[in-house]
C-alpha cells in the first residue's frame, strides 16, 4: 500500500516537470520550511497530488449531505403512501364484504375515496421523480473521480508552513491545465483516503520556480 504521506515524483508529473518540496529547497538551498515560506511569500504555486472525488465548491448538490433533504422527503413519501395504499385495501375489501373496519375507521364514501386514490398517484410519481433524481445524483458522483495535481490554497499552505503538516484539506483549486483553472473544487473521498497533508507532499511546476531563482543568486 502506499504510504500517504511519502510524496512519490511520478505523482507529480504531468505535462511539465515539477519539483517536490524536498528537491525544491534542496536547489534554493533553504530548508523545507523557509522554502514553503518564500514560496508563499512570492505566490509560487504549489501542488498536491489527489485521487478522489472533487465537486465544484458551489456544487451543494452533489457534495457529501447534499442529498439529505431529498432523502427524508423521499422517506416521509414512500411512509404516507405505504398508509394510504393500506387504508385503500382495507376500504376495498370492506366494500366488498370481506373486511369489518375497526371502531377506529370510517368507510369513506366516494369523495373520500377519490381523494385517497389521487394522493396515492401524486405520491407515486413523487416518489419516481425523487428516486430518480437521487439515482443520477449517485452516478454523477461516481464520475467525478479526479486523478492528478491540484493547486494548494494559500490558507492551506500557511498551515504547512507553520505546522510541517495538517489534516487533508477539504478544497483546493484547480491546475492551470483545467479548463477553469480559477475553480475552487471541494475535495472528498480520496483513495486510499488520505487524512494528512504534509508540506513534503507539496511541488511546485519548474516553468514557475525558475523565475525565482534569480531572486536566490541561483
Amino acid at each position: 500500500m502506499r504510504n500517504s504521506i511519502e510524496f512519490s515524483l511520478k505523482e507529480c508529473m504531468t505535462e511539465a516537470i515539477y519539483l517536490p518540496l524536498p528537491e525544491l529547497a534542496a536547489r534554493w538551498k533553504l530548508s523545507p520550511r523557509l522554502a514553503l515560506e518564500y514560496a508563499l511569500r512570492h505566490g509560487l504555486p504549489l501542488y498536491f497530488y489527489f485521487d478522489g472525488l472533487v465537486f465544484d465548491f458551489a456544487d451543494k448538490w452533489h457534495r457529501a449531505g447534499g442529498d439529505a433533504q431529498a432523502a427524508r422527503q423521499l422517506a416521509a413519501q414512500q411512509e404516507r403512501l405505504e398508509v394510504i395504499q393500506l387504508a385503500l385495501q382495507r376500504q376495498t375489501l370492506h366494500r366488498h364484504g370481506w373486511l369489518k373496519l375497526t371502531r377506529w375507521e370510517s368507510a369513506f364514501d366516494d369523495a373520500e375515496l377519490a381523494r385517497h386514490q389521487a394522493d396515492q398517484l401524486r405520491l407515486r410519481d413523487n416518489i419516481d421523480t425523487l428516486s430518480t433524481r437521487l439515482a443520477q445524483r449517485h452516478a454523477t458522483r461516481q464520475r467525478s473521480v479526479r486523478s492528478g495535481l491540484l493547486r494548494a490554497a494559500p490558507r492551506t499552505l500557511r498551515a504547512l508552513a507553520e505546522h510541517g503538516q495538517i489534516a487533508f484539506p477539504a478544497y483546493a483549486y484547480l491546475p492551470p491545465s483545467a479548463p477553469d483553472k480559477s475553480a475552487i473544487v471541494a475535495l472528498e473521498e480520496g483513495f486510499p483516503l488520505r487524512s494528512i497533508l504534509s508540506a513534503g507532499q507539496l511541488c511546485a511546476a519548474m516553468r514557475d520556480v525558475q523565475p525565482l531563482d534569480a531572486t536566490l543568486g541561483r
